[in-house]
């Protein structure tokens, strides 16, 4: 591994589902820095390479992990698991957040399943909401958000966590300009400050704005032009 510096490492991965095959073969190593762009097609599978690389969906075949600067590494194969010991955070495109709940009690709750202490977990909800510009909006259940207010609560939820790894599916597509640009320079900070992140999306900002960009094409990543080039 690359001495002092976190990495997100997806060894031979696969993804059996319902009989088919939805993933094949993914190497892929994701460091810090600046985020990574998973692009492709519709039906291409980035929402369950998002899953897999959250550890949120075991992997069929293969193996996910986190290698650490001080070289430990903490993997997940087919038995399932997390993908590594540190906090993970996910961005669903589908917002996943509770109705009936406000915005605030969302990205608590999350806190809590963590055994975050309550106080603290008021403050860190109250502070992510905010980053996201919808402190206003804090008390307001999320069934009366429109849907870019219930996306950037889906962001904040995960802000909240402090994660080490932080996979984004589409966490712009709802947005409008401003808060897709404040939501942008929120992920890039996350992780020039060394954190992992991976988004998958093909808006273009978020693409420009990615270190490396990978394409995912049915189930497997497509072969770069540099690539190509070094094989033939």
């Amino acid at each position: 591994m690359t001495a002092g510096r976190l990495r997100l490492v997806l060894e031979g991965v696969g993804l059996d589902l319902g009989g088919r095959t939805v993933l094949d073969d993914i190497d892929l190593v994701v460091e810090g820095t600046l985020p990574l762009a998973v692009t492709g097609p519709s039906g291409a599978g980035k929402t369950v390479l998002c899953l897999v690389m959250a550890g949120a969906v075991a992997p069929s075949r293969g193996v996910v992990r986190v290698d650490w600067p001080t070289g430990a590494v903490v993997g997940v194969g087919p038995a399932g698991g997390g993908a590594g010991s540190g906090t993970t955070g996910l961005v669903l495109q589908t917002h996943g957040l509770v109705q009936g709940l406000t915005a605030e009690e969302n990205v608590g709750l999350a806190l809590q399943a963590r055994r975050v202490d309550p106080r603290e977990a008021a403050r860190r909800a109250a502070q992510a909401l905010g980053d996201v510009g919808l402190t206003r909006h804090a008390a307001r259940l999320v069934d009366e958000l429109s849907g870019g207010e219930r996306q950037r609560v889906g962001i904040a939820r995960a802000l909240a966590l402090d994660p080490t790894v932080l996979i984004a599916d589409e966490p712009t597509s709802e947005l409008d300009p401003g808060n897709r640009e404040r939501i942008l320079r929120l992920l890039t900070a996350r992780s020039e400050s060394g954190r992992i992140v991976a988004i998958a999306s093909d808006d273009p900002e978020i693409i420009a704005a990615c270190g490396r960009v990978v394409t995912l094409e049915r189930g497997t990543l497509a072969r770069s032009p540099e690539a190509e080039r070094a094989s033939s």
